[in-house]
Protein backbone atom coordinates (compact mmCIF):
# COMPACT_ATOMS: atom_id res chain seq x y z
CA UNK A 1 0.00 0.00 0.00
CA UNK A 2 1.21 3.46 -0.77
CA UNK A 3 1.21 6.25 1.77
CA UNK A 4 -1.68 8.01 0.04
CA UNK A 5 -3.88 4.91 0.02
CA UNK A 6 -2.98 4.19 3.65
CA UNK A 7 -4.00 7.76 4.58
CA UNK A 8 -7.27 7.38 2.65
CA UNK A 9 -7.97 4.11 4.49
CA UNK A 10 -7.48 5.82 7.87
CA UNK A 11 -9.76 8.73 6.89
CA UNK A 12 -12.51 6.35 5.80
CA UNK A 13 -12.11 4.24 8.94
CA UNK A 14 -12.22 7.32 11.19
CA UNK A 15 -15.37 8.74 9.61
CA UNK A 16 -17.16 5.42 9.10
CA UNK A 17 -17.83 5.08 12.83
CA UNK A 18 -19.86 8.28 13.18
CA UNK A 19 -21.56 7.71 9.82
CA UNK A 20 -22.76 4.27 10.95
CA UNK A 21 -23.95 5.75 14.26
CA UNK A 22 -25.75 8.57 12.42
CA UNK A 23 -27.52 6.12 10.10
CA UNK A 24 -28.48 3.97 13.08
CA UNK A 25 -29.91 6.96 14.95
CA UNK A 26 -31.92 8.05 11.92
CA UNK A 27 -33.29 4.51 11.43
CA UNK A 28 -34.36 4.38 15.07
CA UNK A 29 -35.84 7.88 14.89
CA UNK A 30 -39.40 6.56 14.52
CA UNK A 31 -40.31 5.52 18.11
CA UNK A 32 -43.55 6.66 19.75
CA UNK A 33 -42.11 7.61 23.17
CA UNK A 34 -41.23 11.32 23.18
CA UNK A 35 -38.21 10.97 25.49
CA UNK A 36 -36.70 8.25 23.31
CA UNK A 37 -37.32 10.37 20.22
CA UNK A 38 -35.53 13.26 21.93
CA UNK A 39 -32.58 11.04 22.83
CA UNK A 40 -32.31 9.91 19.21
CA UNK A 41 -32.51 13.55 18.12
CA UNK A 42 -29.69 14.44 20.54
CA UNK A 43 -27.52 11.60 19.20
CA UNK A 44 -28.18 12.64 15.60
CA UNK A 45 -27.42 16.32 16.19
CA UNK A 46 -24.29 15.56 18.22
CA UNK A 47 -22.97 13.25 15.50
CA UNK A 48 -23.59 15.97 12.94
CA UNK A 49 -21.81 18.44 15.24
CA UNK A 50 -18.81 16.12 15.56
CA UNK A 51 -18.65 15.76 11.80
CA UNK A 52 -18.91 19.51 11.26
CA UNK A 53 -16.22 20.17 13.87
CA UNK A 54 -13.89 17.79 12.09
CA UNK A 55 -14.65 19.34 8.72
CA UNK A 56 -14.14 22.87 10.09
CA UNK A 57 -10.85 21.86 11.65
CA UNK A 58 -9.69 20.36 8.35
CA UNK A 59 -10.96 23.12 6.06
CA UNK A 60 -10.07 26.24 8.00
CA UNK A 61 -6.65 25.36 9.34
CA UNK A 62 -3.61 23.25 8.67
CA UNK A 63 -2.17 23.78 12.16
CA UNK A 64 -1.09 20.66 14.02
CA UNK A 65 -3.02 21.42 17.21
CA UNK A 66 -1.57 18.71 19.47
CA UNK A 67 1.94 20.09 19.05
CA UNK A 68 1.16 23.85 18.99
CA UNK A 69 -1.89 24.60 21.12
CA UNK A 70 -4.26 21.73 21.94
CA UNK A 71 -6.57 23.99 23.97
CA UNK A 72 -7.71 25.82 20.81
CA UNK A 73 -9.01 22.60 19.26
CA UNK A 74 -10.87 21.87 22.49
CA UNK A 75 -12.50 25.30 22.39
CA UNK A 76 -13.63 24.72 18.80
CA UNK A 77 -15.32 21.44 19.72
CA UNK A 78 -16.75 22.91 22.94
CA UNK A 79 -18.29 25.85 21.10
CA UNK A 80 -19.87 23.60 18.49
CA UNK A 81 -21.36 21.30 21.12
CA UNK A 82 -22.68 24.17 23.24
CA UNK A 83 -24.49 25.51 20.16
CA UNK A 84 -25.80 22.02 19.36
CA UNK A 85 -26.99 21.58 22.95
CA UNK A 86 -28.82 24.91 22.95
CA UNK A 87 -30.47 23.97 19.66
CA UNK A 88 -31.62 20.65 21.09
CA UNK A 89 -32.93 22.37 24.22
CA UNK A 90 -34.91 24.84 22.12
CA UNK A 91 -36.39 22.12 19.94
CA UNK A 92 -37.27 20.02 22.99
CA UNK A 93 -39.01 22.94 24.70
CA UNK A 94 -40.98 23.80 21.58
CA UNK A 95 -42.04 20.20 20.90
CA UNK A 96 -42.83 19.00 24.41
CA UNK A 97 -43.05 22.15 26.55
Amino acid sequence: MTIKSLYLFHVIKRHAIWLIMLIGAIVLFNPQIEEFTTIMFIITVELIAIALSGVANYVYTRIDFPSHSPIVLGFIFLGVHICAGLTILGVYLVQYG
